[in-house]
């Protein structure tokens, strides 16, 4: 895992990509589809013409499903605040295949309406559109996130 989760500037991101799940965690900056970003190899609109080519320039970006149930199961005891939690959570759900984007980036800061035309954008919880076998945060059945997130409120 070539970068660790910061809340509000490394992301969390799920892509489908030619019906292919990924986990990536990246800069934030990235994700604004239609915006030329400096930082973006030259790609001045994020969609399903240049997806294949970004995504072969983040690969060491990406991250398995099992090293980050395995990250968060490892760092458990190491959370100190439910902040540090929020850290894990997935931000941004990117479907080149359908055309869709999903934000649930916690800050004001409105990726979905940066995107390209013909594409659906909005902010809302996607974890049900994540195929179940890619849930890292599902651990022996249960909701991992939430069990941390209920033993902070016993604190």
């Amino acid at each position: 895992m070539k970068l660790m989760p910061e809340y509000a500037q490394t992301l969390i991101v799920g892509v489908l990509f030619q019906k292919t799940w990924s986990w990536y965690i990246t800069e934030r900056e990235y994700w604004f589809l239609n915006t030329e970003m400096e930082d973006r190899f030259g790609i001045t609109v994020l969609d399903v013409t240049t997806a294949e080519t970004f995504l072969d320039k983040i690969i060491d970006l990406k991250v398995s499903t099992s090293d980050l149930r395995k990250l968060l199961v490892e760092l458990e005891d190491a959370f100190m605040s439910t902040d540090e939690v929020l850290e894990f959570i997935p931000t941004i759900y990117v479907n080149f295949d359908d055309r869709v984007f999903y934000s649930f980036f916690p800050e004001p800061m409105s990726f979905e309406n940066y995107v390209p035309v013909g594409w659906i954008g909005e902010y809302k919880d996607f974890f049900d559109e994540v195929p179940e076998q890619e849930r890292y945060w599902l651990v022996d059945g249960d909701h991992f996130l939430d069990e941390i997130f209920k033993k902070f409120k016993k604190i």
